[in-house]
Order: C-alpha cells, then sequence, then structure tokens
C-alpha cells in the first residue's frame, strides 16, 4: 500500500476542510516565526543603532540616562547642557581612546522653497535637528559616513570648519527637504535667552548616503557655528567616548572618576541596550501569549479535521480491515495525513510570515516607537526550519488520537455506521 499517495488522495477529495486546516496551520505557523523573527531582530536593531553611534559612552548633564539615550538613538534632543570645562577634563582621562564632542539644537525649518520663495500650504512649520559637531573627532568616531553622488549630489563634501553657513545633511533629512548639493536651506533658531526668533540661511554643500541610523535624520553644521547660532558658547549635549578596553571594571572605574562632578552623568550604551530590550519586554510577553492562543486553536483545528475524516470514511476503513488491512496500516495512513496538513499549514505559514514582514515590521514600529531604524523582524533559515519541525511534531502529537480511534474501528461496526 501506498501510504503517502493514498493520504494524499482523501486529503484532496475533501479541499475546503483541508484548505482551512491549513490556513489555520499556516496562522499559528506565520505568527509564531514573526514573534521569532521580532525577538531576534529588535536585539539587533537595538545593537546596530548602538554600534551607528561610534562610541560605547555618553557623558551628558544630569537627568534620565535612559530616556536620554532614547531620544539620542532617536535623533532626538536633549535640553540641559554640560559644564564649559567637562570636555577639556575628560579628553584627559587615560582610559579614553576618541572623544567627540556634540552640541544639538532644535531649528524650525521655515516654509521657503529652494529658490527662496515662500512654499504655498498651511503655514505650519516643522522641526530639524541642528548637529554640532567637531569634524575631525567626529569623522575618526564614524569613518564609515560617504557622500551621496549622482545628479545634483556630485561635489558633495564636509563643510569648512571656520563656517557659520555651510552644513551637511543626512539621507533622510535632505530627501524630506527635497535638497540637494548647492541648495539654499532656512531655518529659525530662537538663541538662549532670546524671545523672537531668528531667520538663518545655510548652503547644502554635501547630502550623506543612508546609513539606516540616527544619523540620516541630522543636520550637521559646525561645533563653534551651532553653539553660537542657539547662543550657548562652549556648552555641549554630549560628550562620545570610546574607551581603549571596554568592559565591566573599566567601565565602573571611568564612571566613579567622572561622577565626582556634580553635573554629569556617565551612561554606557550597553546598559542602554539591556534598558530598551526590557523595556519592550511586556508587548513581547503579549505577543507571545497570542501565538501560543493561535497554535492551540491549529492544533484543535488539526484534531478535529481528522476526526472527521475519521468519522466520514468509517465505511471505507471498514472495508479496509475487512480485506486485511491491519491496526499499524490504518494508524499510519491516518497518520500521514496528519502530516501532510501540518507540513504544508507549516511551509505556507513560513512563506506568509516572509512576505509579510516588512508589514509585521512596520506596524510594530508604529506600535513600539522604540528608536531603532533598522528592521526589528529578522526572519533567519535555523527560525524558519525549526517552526516546520516544531508544527510538524506538534501535529504529529495531535493525530495520535484520531489516528488510534481509526485502527481500532472494528471492521463489521464500522461498516454498519457509514450506512
Amino acid at each position: 500500500m501506498n501510504f503517502f499517495k493514498f493520504a494524499l488522495k482523501n486529503l484532496i477529495g475533501r479541499p475546503i476542510r483541508t484548505v482551512l486546516t491549513i490556513g489555520g496551520v499556516a496562522l499559528a505557523v506565520a505568527v509564531a516565526v514573526s514573534l521569532g523573527g521580532f525577538n531576534q531582530g529588535y536585539k539587533k536593531a537595538i545593537e546596530g543603532s548602538i554600534e551607528q553611534l561610534g562610541f560605547q559612552v555618553m557623558v551628558m548633564a544630569k537627568g534620565c540616562p535612559y530616556e536620554a539615550a532614547t531620544l539620542m538613538l532617536k535623533g532626538g534632543t536633549g535640553l540641559l547642557y554640560l559644564p564649559d570645562n567637562a570636555y577639556t577634563q575628560i579628553k584627559e582621562d587615560p582610559d579614553v581612546q576618541a572623544i567627540t564632542p556634540i552640541f544639538i539644537g532644535l531649528a524650525e525649518k521655515q516654509n521657503v522653497g529652494i529658490m527662496g520663495d515662500e512654499d504655498e500650504g498651511d503655514g505650519s512649520n516643522a522641526f530639524t535637528i541642528m548637529s554640532g559637531i567637531d569634524l575631525k573627532s567626529f569623522k575618526e568616531m564614524k569613518p564609515w559616513f560617504t557622500f551621496k553622488t549622482g545628479e545634483g549630489y556630485d561635489g558633495g563634501r564636509w563643510f569648512d570648519e571656520n563656517a557659520t553657513d555651510e552644513i551637511v545633511m543626512g539621507y533622510e533629512v535632505a530627501e524630506y527637504e527635497n535638497r540637494k548639493v548647492g541648495d539654499t536651506f532656512y531655518a529659525s533658531v530662537t538663541p538662549n535667552g532670546a524671545v523672537e526668533p531668528v531667520m538663518h540661511e545655510f548652503k547644502v554643500v554635501g547630502v550623506l548616503e543612508r546609513t539606516g541610523s540616527q544619523d540620516d535624520g541630522s543636520v550637521y553644521i559646525p561645533l563653534k557655528a551651532a553653539q553660537t547660532i542657539f547662543n550657548r558658547p562652549n556648552e555641549l549635549t554630549i560628550v562620545g567616548i570610546k574607551l581603549k578596553e571596554f568592559n565591566g571594571i573599566r567601565m565602573r572605574e571611568f564612571e566613579g572618576r567622572w561622577l565626582r562632578i556634580p553635573e554629569v552623568q556617565v551612561v554606557s550604551l550597553q546598559q542602554v541596550k539591556g534598558a530598551l530590550i526590557s523595556l519592550i519586554g511586556t508587548a513581547q510577553i503579549m505577543i507571545a501569549a497570542v501565538a501560543i492562543i493561535a497554535v492551540i486553536v491549529a492544533i484543535i483545528g488539526v484534531i478535529n479535521a481528522i476526526m472527521m475524516s475519521v468519522f466520514e470514511r468509517m465505511g471505507e476503513i471498514g472495508i479496509m480491515k475487512a480485506v486485511g488491512a491491519s491496526r499499524k496500516q490504518v494508524f499510519i495512513l491516518i497518520w500521514i495525513e496528519t502530516l501532510f496538513l501540518t507540513l504544508i499549514g507549516a511551509i505556507v505559514g513560513c512563506l506568509l510570515a516572509i512576505v509579510g514582514s516588512g508589514a509585521v515590521d512596520t506596524a510594530l514600529r508604529y506600535l513600539l516607537n522604540m528608536g531603532v531604524t533598522t528592521d526589528m523582524v529578522d526572519i533567519t533559515l535555523p527560525l524558519l526550519v525549526l517552526a516546520v519541525v516544531s508544527a510538524v511534531i506538534l501535529g504529529l502529537l495531535a493525530g495520535i488520537w484520531p489516528s488510534l480511534r481509526a485502527a481500532n474501528l472494528r471492521p463489521v461496526q464500522a461498516i454498519r455506521s457509514s450506512e
């Protein structure tokens, strides 16, 4: 007896029930794979965002360190500033391998066109993150930055360190503002201590290639120019640091030395990563609960489909046993049908998860805006294999009872019950 061919023929003969059962298994597997992909992808996204910052430790003014770090990962801005001499002191620390000062300010982008004419619209304004950087140390900290090329972008370069009207735009902000090399960018800034904003005109001298990080949403200007524009001379928002030896002991020693400055706090981005991942834990538990419920419903659906198949084919099973089919052969036949249902359902579910990963990523990014720019769902081959194997094992376990019921049917009783 060709069990596989016979089992497949039985399933094809009942297309509606077969399709609905496979659909239930597929949905459960798709949910489980998406959850597993999110668990893997979110951690990688956090690590990627931290690596793209270019430094391991942030020194900033006292406040909530995790909130401040989250804002930084999202390209946001803090409201507190470091004391004047903090950067100079920290720079001399023997554990510091590289250091870069950053001043972040929030400018109001005016609805002014490329040629200087006001755009038509509702008159509302948006805001732009302006990052004042020390060019030399910043480039050493982030050597992967490259300039976009092509029509309208050729000739891109970094600004002159002494310039006050030159900017470099991140990929996303340039796309949003529709600016290219040589264009003019208008923004108004309310300087520290002032009431009325001051309009500034900048020339775009370069547009950066996409990095997939928070840097894509920033506008870069010379550090001194930013401090002057915002009327905060010598003040900094953050000092980014790479340590010569980054481990728990060195980190604690470094932190202990600089906590003696009352206004300063030291934040390890590894701590930030742990904090951000823990924040998402509740959501992961809720999603896992949904996945478990989906799996249970799918298993019940498989059991129901196989049991109904057995009841509908009792006469057929009775005749098979009457002409010599053993209990083992009947058991294997029904069990193989379960194998087909779960295997096909698992494969379809994996395909659904892969195809829908983009939509799942978008939904999670909207619901759980945690400041990462890379993909939050990472579906890998080992995850897919694990999902298929697990689904098949659960399906086979679910098929034991219906298969035993079919194997234990008496031929005469089965034939009579089908009449």
